[in-house]
């Protein structure tokens, strides 16, 4: 064999070898079994069994403002950045498929029904998951996220590994302002009216609107309906004040969500109001921080016990 062509195959040897090994190192200790991976909560859905478990999805307004212990030590957050209605509800198909009980909190907010493929779905979250998840599979090719080295072992990381490094280091190193808790990510920096005010200038030039989609409506509405034993409860947190003025139809986002509680007797809705929040318990002016998370966490938990859920 000529030496060039020995040295090519060996070199592609080694780094074949090399994207192996980092792709099962990952797949075993990292994308999956880690906590703080985003990852680790399509794992819990898909692969493990938490009979007594209530999850809570949503937004990273979930992730960062439900702190499940002080709702119900059975609490587990299934937040995440950018979590749309199309997300939800390929998580809620998961969690649906075991046979249980427990309720469903669902966090609702004015752009809870617009999806974008992109701006909504983090693939890192998935890529372990190719192939080996038809309900997963099918969710991102629907939504031509997916490409033909995703579906290949030692290729599917490329550009994404320390995107699954750095909340782990954060996490078990120390390093930044979070606690890392059953899913959720809590900021314990005190809050500013100083710097949240930089931000509110911004905040109030933003025209929102909810709207409602019919298809997604419907899709809703039939999740209700085919799990009877299953309590829907949607809640919308705690706005903080300047977020919740931009948005010109808030009144109609309560009316909808609440008129399900009166249509199905498996929904509650319970709405909080942004009056007792001042900045001291937000992160910034979209997110509450740690202690306003407990604050809100723990009325919540009032409010599910006076509705007999919990």
């Amino acid at each position: 064999m000529h030496p060039k062509l020995k040295l090519i195959l060996t070199l592609a040897v080694f780094v074949t070898s090399l994207c192996l090994i980092a792709d099962f190192v990952f797949s075993k200790w990292f994308t999956k079994t880690q906590s703080v991976a985003e990852s680790n909560k399509i794992y819990r859905l898909a692969y493990e069994s938490h009979p007594n478990e209530i999850p809570i999805f949503g937004s990273s307004r979930v992730e960062k403002g439900y702190y499940c212990d002080a709702i119900n030590s059975n609490c587990y957050n299934y937040g995440f950045p950018n979590q749309s209605f199309d997300v939800t509800a390929l998580l809620l198909k998961l969690e649906l498929e075991e046979p249980k009980n427990t309720p469903l909190i669902i966090d609702v907010h004015h752009d809870f029904f617009k999806h974008d493929a992109f701006a909504n779905i983090n693939l890192n979250t998935y890529l372990p998951f190719v192939s080996k998840n038809k309900n997963i599979t099918g969710f991102l090719e629907s939504n031509n996220r997916l490409k033909p080295y995703h579906y290949v072992p030692g290729t599917r990381y490329f550009g994404a590994y320390t995107a699954y490094i750095e909340p782990i280091a954060e996490h078990k190193l120390g390093l930044g302002r979070a606690h890392y808790i059953k899913g959720g990510v809590y900021d314990t920096k005190a809050g500013n009216t100083l710097s949240i005010s930089k931000r509110i200038d911004s905040r109030l030039e933003k025209k929102l609107h909810f709207d409602v989609i019919a298809e997604k409506n419907n899709q809703l509405e039939q999740l209700i309906k085919s799990h009877p034993n299953r309590k829907f409860v949607f809640v919308v947190s705690p706005y903080h004040w300047s977020a919740k003025s931009t948005v010109h139809n808030f009144d109609e986002m309560i009316n909808y969500f609440s008129a399900f509680e009166q249509q199905f007797s498996n929904v509650a809705f319970i709405y909080f109001s942004t009056d007792e929040y001042p900045d001291s318990l937000f992160k910034d002016t979209v997110h509450l921080n740690e202690a306003g998370a407990k604050k809100f966490s723990a009325e919540l938990k009032k409010q599910l016990a006076a509705k007999g859920i919990i």
